[in-house]
């Protein structure tokens, strides 16, 4: 009777067993943004409870985090990469993260550019708040490039099979992606319209699978057929529209809801609480990863109740090995120029300066990457490997869309005082083999204006290098701001206008550095009064200056923002020989003064410093020199001595009045700045200044002479509080200013905007 139970009950045993050991596990992973990295969490805590997983489907956030697990890496890899700030450090905009101080024109006052080209008609690019992520496209493209080359570029050969999905936006059909370049997978599922630039994958332009299926799983069923699902949702679908919130609405028109659903016999949800905010928040990537944690380990009693399987961590760890042992080392072979003319392919690969006999991996060759991003006719790059069995490297292709030809900048600065000015701009750029620009621009206002042209040729190569003119007519009125006249002694009327054509070349140094050497036709006109004492029938003393002006300089910028910076450095240190004449012909208020002409010889030696440093959250720190040394003689009286002094201007408002006590031949100061982050893009900032002249021109002979000072005998202060929110187009301020100055010492400043003026070849 035994014998024949045993006979009995032994298929049947086999039979379960056999069930068991078949039943295979997909996890399906849902997009939601910084949300989404809650499901490193969830697998963290499948792992630690021995639960296998034998298929993967994500979407967006959920395919990167799906990915990377198909890939080979542990949780805690992911959560090494994927919690750290520093890769979520991405601009919103057009914005470059950083420039080639090489090829960077001044700044200018602008507040909003259009770029825009007639090679189809007209087309404007209108500057969407876009986010660009270029530095973490190359991310996603080293940790997904050897598990891509190892797998032959099939999902299914990954360590596990893997699927996502993303939405042809040309169809609205939903696009499944499983094989080919691993990179461009996951980064088309990740791109959220509207913030993230789209890419094109076998010639569709995708975006965000979310759009038709934030939670695939459907897919997962109809592809691998698993046994048991294990679903993990990181967001919920997005509440009703409403009525004043254009983004709610568009939310809802682009994404459609998700049925957050696993049927209850064949799988579980992981419900993850991760907060109401918008899914943009990655500063808080570390908490979502522990909510997801922590809602795997509250439904782990139940899934390990009905999912009777395991897989040992020595299993997996031999899983991951073997499959990590095929992966190539990421060494670079060739690169390759993708979405540009041919022309063009040849600039950028100059530029590259890629040595196709030297070994180079590619954590290095993100140098050159970021080089090429930083390059002013690059609009954007994307970067993709693709393993080359002949030569058993990579060949990265770096498919780029070089800058628009045409582009306006509108901007300027409105204030409570008496200075306020626009700002428009014209550029046009031919890029070949090498880079020509031409670009016009002017400054109109009350107390400021100017019309410049400028024309640059740049080549690259082994040392790149430009050759740019540049010509410039412009006016200082200081007159128009002067709010004493008859009651102040001080000269207000005070006219510069300063004309030049300059002519330099230069060559990079690094990409913040650069070393320029040129020459300059220099004509500095004045027109000013030796006090207030006036009529409307007298007439002004005027001084005009002709300088020949050879340069050498050499200037570094790193600075996070062209005013108000808070982050970076900079540094300048030049020498100018200047030699030329002065032309003075006298108004009818000095008295015995006669026209003449003599030769002026000198040079000026200046230097300009500024850095910044993060004490500790919300605490910046920054710390300003600027010197200057001249061997400028004194002129025929003290007014026109003073107008051709170095100007010490750190405060903004210092640039638009003629302050006589900063003003001097050669000079010191030293300025600290302390400033605090309190809110997002709100600062408070304090600045104070120590000025030392080394000798103050002074007047004499009843302010018609002039004469120099005893050495360090005189040192004055300045300094502002202000209140700076930095918004889309340019900062918003309220500031109180202090200078030592006759009349009012402390001024009251409101202002929107940049004041920036054309740099003066003078005032160095």
């Amino acid at each position: 009777m035994i014998k024949k139970a045993g006979y009995i009950l032994l298929p049947l045993l086999i039979l379960v067993f056999s069930n068991l050991s078949a039943q295979k596990v997909a996890v399906v992973l849902s997009g939601g943004g910084a949300k989404g990295m809650a499901h490193i969490g969830v697998l963290e805590a499948l792992e630690e409870n021995n639960i296998p997983i034998d298929y993967i489907v994500g979407n967006s956030m959920g395919a990167l985090v799906g990915g990377l697990y198909a890939a080979g890496y542990t949780p805690a890899q992911m959560k090494a990469v994927l919690t750290n700030p520093d890769i979520y450090d991405f601009k919103r905009g057009n914005t470059k993260k950083e420039y080639f101080f090489f090829q960077h024109f001044e700044e200018d006052a602008s507040w909003i550019t259009v770029p825009f080209a007639f090679d189809e008609g007209l087309r404007a690019r209108i500057p969407f708040n876009v986010y660009n992520i270029q530095d973490l496209d190359y991310l996603i493209m080293e940790y997904f490039a050897a598990p891509a080359a190892a797998s032959n570029y099939n999902f299914d050969s990954l360590m596990i099979p893997f699927r996502c999905v993303a939405t042809d936006i040309d169809s609205s059909l939903m696009i499944i992606l499983d094989k080919g370049d691993l990179a461009k997978a996951v980064r088309a599922s990740l791109t959220f319209p509207f913030f993230l630039r789209p890419i094109k994958v076998n010639d569709k332009l995708l975006f965000d699978g979310g759009m038709l299926d934030n939670f695939p799983v459907d897919l997962a069923q109809s592809t691998f057929n698993p046994d048991f699902i294990i679903g993990s949702q990181a967001v919920q679908n997005y509440d009703a529209p409403k009525a004043d919130d254009v983004f709610s609405q568009l939310q809802n028109m682009l994404m459609r809801k998700a049925d957050f659903t696993v049927d209850s016999t064949r799988g579980i949800l992981v419900n993850i609480k991760t907060g109401n905010e918008n899914v943009f928040q990655f500063q808080k990537v570390k908490s979502y990863v522990d909510s997801g944690y922590a809602a795997a380990l509250r439904i782990m009693p139940e899934l390990k109740e009905r999912l009777k399987v395991r897989r040992s961590p020595a299993e997996l760890e031999e899983i991951r090995k073997e499959f990590i042992n095929k992966e190539p080392a990421l060494i670079i072979g060739d690169v390759l120029i993708d979405g540009v003319t041919e022309k063009q392919r040849h600039y950028f690969k100059k530029s590259i300066r890629f040595k196709e006999d030297e070994t180079v991996d590619s954590k290095i060759f993100k140098k050159q990457y970021d080089r090429l991003l930083a390059n002013e006719n690059v609009r954007t790059a994307y970067p993709s490997l693709c393993f080359n069995d002949s030569s058993g490297k990579y060949d990265i292709t770096l498919t780029i869309k070089a800058a628009d030809p045409f582009n306006i900048k509108f901007g300027g600065y409105i204030s409570s005082s008496a200075v306020n000015q626009g700002y428009v701009y014209l550029g046009y750029r031919h890029l070949g083999k090498t880079s020509k620009q031409v670009n016009v621009s002017t400054y109109f206002g009350t107390f400021y204006n100017s019309f410049s042209v400028n024309a640059k040729y740049e080549q690259q190569g082994k040392v790149p290098f430009f050759i740019m003119a540049d010509f410039l007519i412009s006016r200082r009125n200081y007159f128009s701001n002067a709010k004493y006249f008859f009651e102040d002694p001080a000269p207000s009327f005070i006219v510069i206008d300063e004309n030049y054509l300059d002519v330099n070349a230069g060559v990079p140094v690094g990409l913040s550095h650069i070393l320029r050497l040129g020459v300059a036709n220099l004509n500095l006109n004045t027109i000013y009064y030796q006090d207030n004492y006036f009529t409307r029938t007298d007439t002004a003393d005027r001084s005009n200056f002709y300088f020949i002006n050879p340069y050498i300089e050499f200037e570094r910028s790193r600075l996070n923002r062209k005013q108000f910076p808070s982050k970076g450095s900079s540094f300048y240190l030049g020498f100018n020989y200047y030699n030329g004449e002065e032309h003075t012909i006298p108004g009818s208020t000095t008295a015995g003064a006669e026209e003449f002409r003599r030769n002026l010889d000198f040079y000026l030696a200046s230097l300009h410093y500024q850095q910044y440093f993060h004490v500790w959250k919300p605490v910046i720190l920054g710390l300003q020199v600027d010197a200057a040394y001249s061997n400028k003689p004194l002129l025929s009286n003290y007014v026109s001595s003073l107008l051709i002094a170095s100007p010490y201007e750190p405060v903004m408002l210092m640039r638009t009045i003629f302050l006589e006590n900063y003003r001097a031949y050669s000079y010191g100061g030293l300025g600290v700045k302390a400033i605090f982050e309190l809110y997002k893009r709100l600062e408070l900032r304090f600045e104070a200044y120590y000025y030392v002249p080394y000798q103050k021109i002074l007047p004499s002979e009843g302010r018609s002479g002039v004469q120099l000072s005893k050495p360090f005998s005189y040192s004055y202060l300045a300094g502002t509080a202000q209140v700076v929110y930095h918004t889309a187009f340019g900062p918003i301020g309220l500031a109180v200013n202090y200078f030592e100055k006759p009349g009012d010492k402390v001024t009251f400043l409101f202002n929107i905007g940049y004041l920036i003026f054309n740099k003066s070849r003078f005032y160095r």
